[in-house]
């Protein structure tokens, strides 16, 4: 059972939910699209901008701000975010999708307020525990499956290494301070995707209260 919700949590977080942050507001709409072909790199300046991308996010040590998704049956779902690292987040959903997920440092739950349900797995059994990390290594916490430049933008696309989770994930960077502006995830049926963040506040203090989620039949 715990396995099967752990399995769950994964692919919401992964297809639902942001994993990371931007450093800075973009505007609306699907992760921009990079048509020139990838530089090449070797493999000096692959682990240099790995170890550049690691360094970016860690600085950002709290952010709120907005999300939009793009499923694959082409429907939008949009919703909030706050980030405190190391380990807690809050994704919280605009209606009429009634999906919560909150990582408090030691465990993630989805929250279902039709169902009235409140599951919690391990934060380490999902993507979460890499993204949320404060000493964040690419290298070493997941499998790099390719590191591409294009046009000024970098990409980073990482599998789980225990085979456990389905799919890939490709996170999106822009600009020379490698400011993440979203990502897009691929599962083994071909189903793409993608998650575009936007009206990003970054370094402010957040209530310690955004990452407690209390189960329905305690409120």
């Amino acid at each position: 059972m715990k396995t099967k919700l752990a399995a769950l949590v994964a692919a919401a977080v992964l297809t639902g939910a942001p994993l990371a942050l931007a450093r800075q507001g973009t505007p609306g709409g699907a992760p921009t699209n990079i048509t020139s072909s990838p530089a090449t790199l070797s493999p000096a300046q692959r682990t240099a901008l790995l170890e550049e991308l690691s360094a970016s996010m860690e600085d950002v040590k709290t952010a709120s701000g907005r999300f939009e998704q793009f499923s694959p049956d082409f429907t939008t779902t949009s919703g909030t975010f706050a980030l405190s690292r190391p380990g807690k987040v809050r994704f919280d959903y605009d209606d009429p999708s009634p999906l919560l997920i909150v990582s408090n440092g030691t465990t993630v739950a989805m929250q279902d307020s039709e169902l009235e349900t409140t599951d919690r797995v391990p934060l380490g059994s999902t993507p979460l525990a890499l993204l949320l990390d404060d000493k964040l290594d690419f290298a070493t916490e997941a499998e790099i499956v390719d590191v591409s430049t294009q046009g000024g933008n970098a990409e980073v696309t990482l599998r789980d290494p225990d085979g456990e989770m389905d799919g890939t994930l490709t996170l999106l960077f822009s600009g020379p301070e490698h400011t993440l502006i979203g990502w897009r995830t691929l599962d083994s049926a071909g189903n793409l995707t993608q998650v575009a963040l936007h009206d990003v506040v970054t370094g402010k203090k957040l209530n310690p209260r955004l990452f407690i989620v209390k189960d329905f039949d305690d409120e």
